[in-house]
C-alpha cells in the first residue's frame, strides 16, 4: 500500500523533495567531519588531480610535502606506533616480507623504496631479514619527508639507507618497492618504461577495482591529498606490456577507500602484487 501511494503524483513529488533534502544533509554533515576531523575519510570522486585540489575544502593544506608532517612520521617510527597501529608492521607487510627475503641476494641488493617515507619499511624489515652489508636502500620520497628520514638516519648512524627526491634514481636498481605510493602517480607504467628495468616489482596497499579509473581526496590528518584509484585490469597489463609477469597477488583488508555517495567507486580492499622481469 505504502509503494502504491508514493506513486501518485504529488506525493510522489513531496517524497522526492524529502529523499533529496535528507540526502544533502547527511552529505553535508559528512563533509563538515571530512573538513576537520574526519582522518583517512575520502571525498568525492575527480577525473584529475587538479580538480580534487580545487574541491579540497580550506581547513588544511594540500600534500604530503609537509615539515609537521614529516616530523610526525619520525616519532610515529621512533615509537613504533604508524599511523596509530602501534606496531610498524602489519598483515600486508608479511607477503611482501617473503618475496623480498627470497630475490634479496648478492647480486641483486639495490632496493629502491618509492614513497618509502623516512625508512619505515627498511627499518621495520630489518627485524625479519638478515641485511647484507652490499645492501644499497634508496627511499624516495618528497623534500621534507626526505629531510626528515635523513636526520633520523644520520642519528642512527645508518650506512645501508640512502635518501632521494628524484624518482629518475629508480635506474640501476633491483628492486622496486612500492607501499601506499603507487596510487599518488599517474602511470607506475610510464615511469619504468623510461628507465632501465628492475627485476622486482614489489607493490602494496593499491587501491584497484573492476571500474573506470578516477580521484579522490583523502584526509591524512594534517594534510589533505588526492589519490587515484585504479582499474585492476588496466594496471597489472601496463606492467605486462613491459615484459613484467605476475607472480602473486593477494588481498590487503585492512586499508579500503569507502567514498560516502558513491557507493560503485567505494572498494572494501586494497591488493598487494609481486611482479617479475622475464629473462
Amino acid at each position: 500500500m505504502r509503494a502504491m501511494i508514493k506513486q501518485i503524483p504529488l506525493v510522489k513529488q513531496v517524497y522526492q523533495q524529502i529523499k533529496e533534502a535528507e540526502h544533502k544533509r547527511k552529505e553535508a554533515e559528512y563533509k563538515k567531519k571530512f573538513e576537520t576531523d574526519g582522518y583517512s575519510c575520502f571525498w568525492g570522486v575527480f577525473e584529475t588531480f587538479e580538480q580534487a585540489k580545487q574541491a579540497a575544502p580550506s581547513t588544511k593544506t594540500i600534500g604530503y610535502d609537509n615539515a609537521d608532517l614529516a616530523q610526525e612520521y619520525q616519532q610515529m617510527l621512533e615509537q613504533n606506533n604508524w599511523e596509530g597501529s602501534g606496531q610498524t608492521i602489519r598483515p600486508h607487510d608479511y607477503p611482501a616480507l617473503f618475496w623480498l627475503k627470497s630475490v634479496l641476494s648478492d647480486d641483486c641488493n639495490r632496493v629502491f623504496d618509492f614513497g618509502g617515507n623516512v625508512g619505515v619499511h627498511y627499518y621495520a624489515y630489518s627485524n625479519y631479514l638478515n641485511y647484507s652489508d652490499a645492501l644499497e636502500w634508496t627511499v624516495c620520497d618528497l623534500p621534507e619527508i626526505v629531510k626528515a628520514g635523513k636526520e633520523l638516519a644520520e642519528s642512527r648512524f645508518e650506512k645501508k639507507l640512502f635518501f632521494t627526491t628524484n624518482p629518475s634514481d629508480i635506474s640501476n636498481h633491483d628492486i622496486l618497492i612500492a607501499s601506499g605510493s603507487v596510487q599518488y602517480i599517474e602511470d607506475l607504467a610510464q615511469l619504468l618504461s623510461t628507465h632501465k628495468k628492475l627485476k622486482h616489482l614489489l607493490i602494496n596497499r593499491l587501491p584497484l577495482y573492476e571500474g573506470k579509473r578516477f580521484v579522490t581526496l583523502q584526509n591524512g590528518g594534517r594534510v589533505f591529498y588526492p589519490q587515484y584509484v585504479f582499474n585492476k585490469t588496466e594496471f597489472i597489463e601496463g606492467l605486462r606490456s613491459l615484459d613484467y609477469e605476475l607472480v602473486d597477488i593477494w588481498q590487503d583488508t585492512g586499508s579500503s577507500c569507502i567514498i560516502p555517495f558513491h557507493p560503485e567507486q567505494s572498494i572494501p580492499f586494497y591488493y598487494g602484487m609481486y611482479l617479475k622481469l622475464k629473462l
